[in-house]
């Protein structure tokens, strides 16, 4: 009887361990789960920093918010089946960067966060690594790079340690990167940077980000929704501005991008209208501008601006 008993103690106390073991796990993999990244809005400071560095050939200083920035454009919430990535949040240490990256699976909120060095190496985006974590918990490395190297597609791949990202879509040639004293320095090749490529009627690019589409996609109305989408965000860039003059300069552009639903259309033929109207604009103005349609741009729309701005 006494036998009973104390083996009935043992299973409860196993029991109980058992119980805060879980709930220990469950406090450590769910730490900071209801984490929201702060909204970050592209400013006409950053872009004048970013086309001087352009211009001069020269080391862009940026702060986590400037990075934050900048990320915002490219990156807008993903959904794919029960995941969703709500946003993804840049961190700078004092010489390592990292990502907040808050995540919801199956109804379940969980923070991943990673910490590393980045570099450029024969043009990509070279990010090592030192860690993953779900909420506090550590995981194997090898393992999710592993996974990552499964999901990843053309624009970025694993090789060996680090994740390897493409830069070719960027708007702009970063030649180095690095993290110091808290800050991001990147170096940015020397090129002419002008708003009249942007306003010159290259809207053609466009026509091939459609090829590029269509070339694995059956349905003929996926020309439409790559206008729609590009006139919507066009609009949306000139809600913000603020003189009449501005909203005619993207009138025109927005008319442009319309005209292209007619494949026998040619661009080109607004060009001195676009450039005469953008002209009579204030330096302010022209910034505000500029500002406005790099704000409003997203992932889908890389493609589009980069072809519309290079020489």
């Amino acid at each position: 009887m006494k036998f009973m008993r104390s083996k009935k103690g043992i299973f409860l106390i196993v029991i109980v361990l058992l119980i805060l073991a879980a709930a220990i796990f469950a406090k450590l993999i769910f730490w900071k789960s209801s984490y929201s990244s702060s909204e970050y809005k592209f400013s006409a400071e950053l872009f004048n920093k970013i086309i001087k560095a352009q211009s001069e050939g020269s080391t862009a200083e940026l702060t986590k918010d400037e990075v934050n920035q900048i990320i915002s454009l490219y990156f807008k919430e993903y959904r794919k089946d029960d995941l969703v990535i709500k946003s993804i949040e840049g961190d700078i240490q004092d010489k390592t960067f990292g990502f907040y990256i808050p995540v919801s699976y199956k109804g379940f909120n969980v923070l991943i966060n990673s910490q590393g060095n980045i570099s450029v190496n024969n043009s990509e985006l070279k990010y090592t690594p030192d860690y993953f974590k779900v909420g506090k918990i550590t995981l194997p490395k090898k393992y999710v790079l592993e996974k990552l190297g499964e999901k990843l597609k053309s624009r970025a791949y694993v090789e060996g340690n680090s994740i390897m990202l493409n830069m070719k879509e960027l708007p702009i040639t970063i030649t180095s990167i690095e993290v110091k004293d808290g800050k991001l320095l990147v170096t940015l090749e020397k090129k002419e940077f002008n708003i009249e490529d942007l306003l010159k009627g290259k809207f053609s690019s466009i026509r091939s980000v459609i090829g590029e589409l269509n070339s694995f996609k059956s349905s003929s109305s996926e020309d439409g929704q790559v206008i729609d989408h590009v006139v919507s965000n066009l609009s949306l860039a000139s809600d913000s501005l603020s003189t009449e003059a501005q909203k005619a300069v993207m009138s025109k552009m927005i008319s442009i991008v319309e005209n292209m639903r007619d494949p026998s259309y040619n661009p080109y033929s607004e060009e001195s209208n676009v450039r005469a109207a953008y002209g009579k604009l204030s330096q302010s103005e022209k910034l505000e501008l500029k500002t406005a349609v790099f704000s409003k741009v997203d992932t889908s729309q890389v493609n589009i601006l980069q072809g519309m701005i290079e020489n």
